[in-house]
């Protein structure tokens, strides 16, 4: 008996220690597994994805509808959403964004007209460096290094272009496991610390057909863009706000640019700093040329949204104070339920074990009623 409960014991030891390692953003399974996501009432296909789709996830579809995720099939990737509300976006200065264009048509250079002159600096890295264009590249992943890491070179020359600082840290995360944003995150940090960052955006690809994703911008061959915020951090409102902003400017400049936004149960990283944005370039079925493509109409986007003075609440070169972060406890709830779970599934585990049959059911009777006299002690008070 007393051999049980030294094993009992240690296995309830040994979850509860590892349980601090088990949680992760998202990870793909294999390649041709993604969700699709349903109109709860018309039944009418709203998107597709690779992440994993979550109860109480978010979608602000390209005409700005915005879509609760209510039931998931994690078996057939299947999940329905109820639509929400329809979401105005940020109102835009006509008069800022005009100069702003007027610019980009003639050639006169972006950076003449931007309102912000100081601190115009990004840092853009990936956590998933492996991931790659199969028409392209000739696989889906390349562990060596991806062609995600070729469209975010793209990415910083196109901020360049523009007069904003662009520092691209190619840092390898592989593999691509429930561990890449953690050692994304080092790569991040060190971004901030290193060159005085207060924009950070991590570049991927999606893993779904490439249908939904196909456009033409100007004319030429591109990929649309999904932007992705992760919920469970504290930076969740701002980085909605920068989201919205970049959708405004995109839509007007470029209406077949932003395909949607996605509101994914993880973090991201973007706990970091308000101004943190992940970002699907594409996905793996297409060329990586459109990809790189598109790079270039969403720096001008992220440049105007981002310094460009082009929205009413940033007048006369006014912007947001971006103020350091604490640590976030992003997901704090969720772990300590989970650990309570585990706890009292492991306390009934060695009480079975420990006892009797008919004694550990006692055990629990027992329990049960001194519980519920317990919260009916606190419900009077």
């Amino acid at each position: 008996m007393i051999n049980k409960k030294v094993i009992c014991l240690l296995c309830l030891t040994f979850i509860v220690m590892s349980l601090q390692f088990s949680y992760s953003d998202d990870w793909y399974d294999d390649y041709g597994g993604y969700y699709r996501v349903y109109d709860v009432k018309s039944g009418d296909r709203l998107f597709e994805t690779a992440r994993d789709v979550t109860r109480g996830d978010q979608y602000l579809s390209g005409d700005n509808k915005m879509y609760k995720v209510v039931r998931v099939n994690t078996s057939s990737k299947i999940a329905y959403a109820e639509f929400i509300e329809d979401i105005t976006l940020p109102e835009i200065d006509e008069l800022a964004f005009e100069s702003i264009v007027f610019a980009l048509r003639n050639n006169i250079g972006l950076e003449n007209f931007l309102v912000q002159d100081e601190d115009r600096r990004v840092g853009i890295y990936c956590t998933h460096t492996a991931e790659s264009y199969t028409p392209t590249d000739g696989s889906e992943s390349i562990e060596d290094g991806g062609g995600i890491l070729k469209v975010a070179e793209s990415l910083k020359e196109s901020f360049e272009g523009h007069g904003v600082e662009a520092i691209f840290d190619n840092t390898s995360h592989v593999p691509h496991d429930s561990g890449a944003y953690k050692r994304s995150r080092r790569t991040a940090v060190q971004l901030m610390r290193d060159n005085g960052i207060n924009t950070l955006i991590d570049v991927h690809r999606d893993a779904t057909p490439a249908e939904a994703y196909l456009t033409e911008l100007n004319g030429e061959p591109a990929s649309k863009v999904r932007l992705v915020i992760g919920r469970n951090n504290q930076n969740f409102k701002a980085n909605e706000e920068m989201a919205w902003k970049i959708k405004s400017v995109a839509d007007k400049m470029h209406p077949e640019l932003i395909k949607d936004i996605f509101y994914a149960q993880g973090g991201y990283n973007q706990d970091l700093t308000p101004n943190a944005m992940l970002v699907e370039m594409g996905t793996y079925e297409h060329t990586r040329e459109r990809a790189e493509k598109s790079t270039e109409f969403l720096s001008e986007a992220l440049t105007t949204a981002l310094y460009g003075g082009t929205f009413t609440d940033q007048k006369d070169g006014e912007k947001e104070e971006v103020k350091p972060q604490k640590e976030s406890n992003a997901g704090s709830g969720t772990g300590i339920a989970a650990l309570l779970a585990i706890i009292g599934g492991g306390g009934i585990a060695f009480l079975f074990l420990s006892s009797g049959g008919k004694e550990w059911r006692s055990k629990v009777s027992n329990f049960k009623d001194e519980f519920n006299s317990f919260l009916g002690r606190r419900k009077k008070k």
